[in-house]
């Protein structure tokens, strides 16, 4: 049953399917192949995975993110960024940087900061001179913190599959400094990189220009810690915080920045469940698919080969990192994430590993997938905005994939990095 499921998934995948089609075609050809499971068990497993009232934080933060970007927060945050940033070397890479890094606070997705901010920064680095690909690179790099900095949609996917009272307030305060780290390592690539190839360096500004452009852009700049501090005060639940982003992004647009009319978000809430439906497909069936999965006894085997080669946390920890390095080069996060979480976690959780440090290095690792070919979402967006192949991308985009490595190798051998915030505001 496990061959016929995996070969099946293999085929789909080499054949260019879509990941959530892949694994529903994958389970269908192995249901028929079985001879007393009925078909209807896969719809069946596929609507248990997708109806859970936590998930609709998904939908509630890509909306919220939706209404920021086109309800001109999106501009102010990155007008802010250039002014804090824009006089160094590099200052329009710096700029994306910084900009990605607030946005992360609002999105909570990889792809919705590579496209909010990448169809107006990487147009606007080719102008100045840096090459396209180099641009498309910072973007693609950038980005990878929407998913680490909270608020985080495959955090919350994580704190459901594992369940067992992991806290999703742990894991965003867990994900503030991972994204930080990475952050100012990508900011010093920037640096060296661009003063190495002599790229434009803005005029710096006043410090009454910072203000100026800070006070525009400080109602995007507190709606991180509006999210965070109302989840980790016990004031609303996650799903209850992605309800009061949207609220909150529809004041800040239409209220106070008064750039966004009725008939603009009800093309937003369209173009919102588009992108929802796409999120809430891969989950559904890649319940199905992971029930399937167990089923067959896969994952006990998985397990116990991990569990003969080594009962050393450090040793079990880099195996894991190795195999996630390698799906995540394959196959789309979330779906990596619902399939493989309850295979881990019963592994990590016979040596003693914190399942909230672990959520972050498997959230942590297959983001950095997102930068890896073939399946490499990111650098196909900010490719297509920068005009370039792929190709060119992946190499500019080495340097900063190397950083994020080094941050995997950090929090993964130094779990404080990851917890000490959780239990400093928490216990």
């Amino acid at each position: 049953m496990a061959g016929v499921l995996m070969l099946s998934f293999g085929v789909m995948m080499m054949l260019g399917l879509p990941i959530a089609f892949a694994m529903a075609l994958a389970a269908v050809m192995t249901i028929a192949n079985h001879p007393t499971l009925p078909f209807s068990v896969f719809v069946q497993r596929a609507l248990i995975g997708a109806d859970s009232y936590s998930l609709l934080a998904i939908p509630f933060f890509i909306l919220a993110g939706n209404i920021m970007n086109v309800g001109g927060i999106t501009s102010r945050i990155i007008s802010f960024a250039n002014a804090c940033v824009g006089r160094f070397a590099g200052g329009l890479g710096l700029t994306t940087v910084m900009s990605c890094m607030v946005f992360s606070g609002v999105s909570g997705s990889a792809v919705a900061d590579a496209t909010a901010l990448g169809k107006v920064l990487i147009p606007g680095m080719k102008r100045s001179g840096y090459d396209p690909g180099y641009a498309a690179a910072i973007t693609a790099s950038a980005s990878v913190m929407g998913p680490i900095i909270p608020p985080s949609i495959p955090l919350v996917i994580y704190a459901l599959s594992v369940g067992k009272g992991v806290s999703v307030a742990a894991l965003f305060l867990g994900g503030v400094i991972p994204g930080l780290l990475l952050g100012g390592g990508l900011a010093v690539v920037v640096y060296l990189i661009s003063r190495a190839r002599k790229y434009p360096v803005n005029e710096a500004v006043p410090m009454r220009e910072v203000l100026r452009s800070g006070s525009k852009a400080i109602w995007a700049l507190m709606m991180p810690f509006v999210i965070l501090f109302g989840v980790t005060g016990g004031v609303v639940t996650v799903t209850e915080s992605a309800a009061v982003a949207v609220l909150y992004a529809l004041f800040v647009a239409m209220v106070i920045h008064r750039e966004l009319s009725w008939r603009q978000l009800w093309s937003i809430c369209v173009q919102s469940g588009l992108d929802s439906a796409v999120v809430m497909i891969i989950i559904a069936f890649a319940a199905g698919f992971g029930w399937l999965m167990a089923v067959s006894g896969l994952p006990r085997e998985i397990a116990a080969w991990i569990g003969a080669f080594s009962n050393n946390p450090w040793v079990i920890l880099i195996l894991i990192n190795v195999l996630l390095l390698i799906v995540g080069c394959f196959m789309e996060a979330i779906a990596a994430m619902i399939i493989l979480i309850p295979v881990l976690i019963p592994i990590v959780e016979a040596v003693g590993i914190d399942l909230v440090h672990f959520g972050l290095v498997i959230v942590f690792n297959l983001m950095l997938g997102l930068l890896t070919p073939p399946v490499g979402i990111l650098l196909y967006i900010c490719g297509n905005f920068a005009q370039v192949k792929i190709e060119r991308v992946v190499r500019e985009v080495l340097p900063f994939l190397g950083v994020g490595l080094g941050v995997l190798v950090i929090i993964t051998f130094i779990p404080e990095v990851v917890l000490w915030l959780p239990r400093l505001v928490l216990n």
